[in-house]
């Protein structure tokens, strides 16, 4: 008897090319959704270290009487080095010299160890480092920052930095020297203490993001054929000192930009230039602490007097609810 034949089929070239199509096209759709969970983890991490370094600022006012300066000068060293026993980072700040300068050699382990609560996931980690050169112990202080020098050194950087004073005020007063005092930041060159915060805890920045420093960034996008603003080394590849945690150039005041980011002074508010100026990766926003401990994320199409109000301890402004 002749017993039927079965003809075994593969799939034929159409078919495979059709199976490869969906995953295609499941890949694009699911990628976003992939990246937006990411980026939700990154951005919650983020709030998390705030959150941290604002209490740790707080323990600081509540032990010694007043919040850390936004940097100290003869020696030069950051805030974040003030703080570094709040942040359990104890061994850190048992091996800096505080008399010695940030960037002296001195304190090569210590500026070198990674501090993670001062750092954004969400922020470019394989950043180039400078360093500043240290006027002597004693020596009069510059009236621009000093510039910059490249070491090669693959330094721990930070994300976070502090208002020291609304530089808005340059609409209004034409002479620095005008300012009134009450424009001041928590932790301006002086510190403050609680009780000077009379514009309310809750609306007043504590500590912001200034993301991706030493590195030069202008609307999302890296800028390398042109020196910043405010902050530059004065070389042709346009980064910016600051960008360390120990660095001394952890303050600045709120000036605002052109819609471009690329002229002060504006009304452009947030992410619109890191040169001193508040900047995330987060989309559509950045992250800041408020001097009574809470996180905001502060939307980039915000008013820029808005963020210049917040930035301020006492200078009576009415802010807005929905900042």
């Amino acid at each position: 008897m002749l017993r039927p034949r079965f003809r075994s089929h593969g799939f034929t070239l159409i078919e495979l090319l059709v199976v490869i199509a969906i995953i295609a096209v499941l890949i694009g759709l699911l990628l976003p959704a992939v990246q937006k969970v990411r980026e939700a983890a990154a951005r919650m991490s983020c709030q998390n270290n705030l959150k941290q370094i604002a209490l740790a600022c707080t323990n600081y006012e509540v032990r010694t009487g007043k919040y850390p300066s936004s940097n100290t000068f003869g020696p030069y060293n950051g805030w974040p080095v003030l703080i570094l026993p709040d942040l359990e980072q104890e061994n850190v700040g048992r091996i800096y010299v505080p008399a010695a300068n940030w960037s002296d050699a001195a304190n090569d382990v210590p500026r070198n160890s990674k501090v993670k609560t001062f750092l954004c996931p969400s922020a470019n980690g394989q950043r180039t480092a400078k360093s500043s050169p240290s006027p002597a112990i004693g020596a009069p202080l510059p009236t621009t920052p000093p510039p910059a020098t490249v070491t090669g050194a693959a330094w721990d950087y930070s994300n976070v930095a502090v208002v020291a004073q609304t530089l808005l005020a340059y609409l209004n007063y034409p002479d620095p020297a005008s300012y009134p005092i009450t424009w001041r930041g928590v932790m301006s060159s002086q510190g403050s203490t609680v009780a000077q915060i009379t514009d309310g805890l809750s609306n007043t920045l504590l500590i912001v993001e200034d993301a991706n420093r030493p590195e030069y960034w202008v609307r999302g996008k890296r800028v390398t054929d042109r020196n910043p603003s405010f902050g530059g080394d004065g070389t042709a590849t346009g980064t910016l000192v600051g960008g360390l945690w120990a660095d001394h150039d952890k303050g600045f005041g709120i000036e605002g930009t052109s819609a471009d980011g690329n002229t002060f002074v504006g009304d452009c508010a947030i992410n619109c230039n890191n040169s001193f100026e508040v900047y995330a990766f987060h989309t559509g926003g950045a992250n800041v602490a408020m001097a009574d401990g809470s996180v905001r994320f502060l939307r980039e199409g915000m008013a820029i007097r808005t963020l210049a109000a917040l930035g301020t301890r006492a200078g009576g402004e009415v802010v807005p609810g929905d900042f």
